[in-house]
């Protein structure tokens, strides 16, 4: 998986994990904190410096929160994207096979069929779960539809030079661009630098505010369970958002199910 080999070995586990992992790391952050914090006042070297690391501590904070923000709205735009072209694909396959229906000869019908095999395909692009030969091999599978189809176009544009020849001419290339940019949004993640500078910031405000704590003598662990709870949330909406074939949240490929129900064709 690209994610994987991007974010190292965390990018291997599931939901679940991760989030238990990054729970114990940040848990344990915090109890550092507050030990090292504790350890310093009972030495007395840590006198008057509870308000200059608030100070700090909320500075940390905000700059990671803004990191965070940073990260959903790049994470949520991919999804967007992937989103949108699924729908954008949808009515170019459906244009393309309205207009091969106007022309006259064999060569009409054969792309309207070649059209629902290649809807088919970019069904299972969409629906199919991990990343590996199974993508490589619906890659292949379309890359030879749009030849066979582009075979047919080039017989047909040279026997009928027409304005409805090159209406669907243009209607076929834009189903091939839409499917080159779902590939490429589909490929495009949340950059890991901004992941690793997440993960870094995370470990050292939350440090910091066990640090905090411990300055202060008091632990509130419902509450600082609470703020990293709500924290962990956001850094697995991102991982999440970055897994557009093994996450919970992915592109829907209703708009395709439905162009080909519009066929009259077989999902299968």
């Amino acid at each position: 998986m690209l994610f994987a080999t991007l974010f190292g070995p965390l990018g291997t586990l599931s939901l679940p994990a991760l989030a238990f992992v990054l729970m114990a790391l940040l848990l344990g952050c915090c109890e550092l904190g507050f030990r090292l914090g504790r350890w310093h006042t009972r030495r007395g070297t840590a006198r008057g410096e509870a308000s200059n690391i608030g100070t700090v501590t909320t500075g940390m904070l905000g700059l990671l929160a803004f990191t965070l923000g940073i990260a959903i709205s790049i994470a949520q735009g991919r999804f967007d994207a992937r989103r949108t072209l699924v729908l954008s694909e949808a009515n170019a396959i459906g244009t393309a096979w309205l207009r091969a229906g106007l022309t006259e000869g064999p060569e009409g019908p054969e792309i309207r069929r070649l059209l629902a095999d290649w809807t088919r395909a970019r069904i299972e692009y969409t629906s199919i779960a991990p990343e590996g030969p199974a993508v490589a091999a619906v890659n292949a599978r379309t890359s030879a539809l749009q030849g066979a189809i582009w075979q047919h176009m080039e017989g047909l544009a040279r026997r009928q030079p027409n304005p409805v020849t090159t209406s669907l001419a243009m209607a076929l290339n834009e189903v091939f661009d839409m499917a080159m940019a779902q590939r490429f949004a589909y490929e495009s993640r949340v950059p890991a630098e901004i992941l690793w500078m997440l993960l870094a910031g995370s470990v050292l405000a939350i440090s910091a505010l066990g640090y905090q704590l411990g300055i202060g003598g008091h632990r509130f662990p419902l509450l600082s369970t609470l703020l990293i709870g709500m924290w962990l949330g956001g850094m697995l909406l991102i991982v999440d958002l970055s897994r557009p074939r093994e996450g919970q949240i992915r592109a829907d490929p209703a708009p395709l199910v439905w162009t080909l129900e519009g066929f009259g064709a077989p999902a299968r």
